[in-house]
């Protein structure tokens, strides 16, 4: 059900300087593609699809690649307060902007191999959800696992990873992972079309285990 944004009074407001975010996006895009992973920033619909999983009076979040903040407004829609949500991005050009269009949101310049330690320096625990709009599957398979167990490390026992994908599949090697994988839905008016996966613990799993 859509949000009443009059009752979610840190949300800034929408027509404030439109056409610095797509600029900015594909700038970053031009400098390095292959971090970026897309062609345009996630659209509303892949937005609110991946905050759909969020529990706002529950979760402490963890947003990875925060980008242009598409993610990080659906997120805030949902009535998540901004002192629930940390958001981590690796382009200092791109953090900053996040900090001037969120200013009441914590925004962080950095890598998803840091995952848990900002989750800890910024809320003294894990967190029930990480969000991730990282272009995994650019990445080399040894890395690709390397970032997910970074990312898995900051959460709780009974955590979530949500994920979007612009491939067919799964984006997660699940079962090297000892993960349970739930592909939550694909949205075709995306450019390009994305779908987005949530990955917990598979039952009887120890993620320990899936270290060597």
């Amino acid at each position: 059900m859509p949000v009443n944004e009059d009752r979610v009074p840190w949300l800034p407001e929408r027509a404030a300087r439109p056409a610095a975010g797509p600029l900015l996006f594909l700038r970053s895009l031009l400098n390095n593609p292959l971090k970026i992973g897309a062609v345009a920033p996630s659209s509303p619909k892949l937005s609110r699809l991946m905050a759909s999983p969020v529990n706002p009076s529950e979760s402490l979040v963890l947003e990875i690649g925060g980008g242009t903040g598409s993610v990080t407004r659906a997120l805030l829609e949902t009535g998540l307060a901004p002192q629930r949500l940390v958001v981590v991005e690796r382009d200092p050009e791109l953090a900053a902007f996040l900090r001037r269009e969120f200013p009441t949101v914590r925004i962080r310049c950095g890598e998803a191999l840091q995952a848990a330690t900002i989750a800890s320096g910024e809320f003294g625990a894990p967190v029930q959800t990480v969000v991730s709009s990282l272009p995994l599957r650019n990445l080399a398979k040894p890395d690709q696992i390397e970032i997910v167990r970074a990312m898995l490390d900051a959460l709780t026992e009974d955590g979530q990873l949500i994920q979007f994908t612009y491939a067919a599949g799964c984006p997660v090697p699940e079962k090297q992972l000892g993960l349970k994988a739930e592909c939550l839905g694909r949205v075709w008016a995306n450019l390009p079309p994305a779908a987005v996966w949530r990955f917990t613990a598979a039952r009887n799993a120890k993620r320990a285990n899936t270290r060597h």
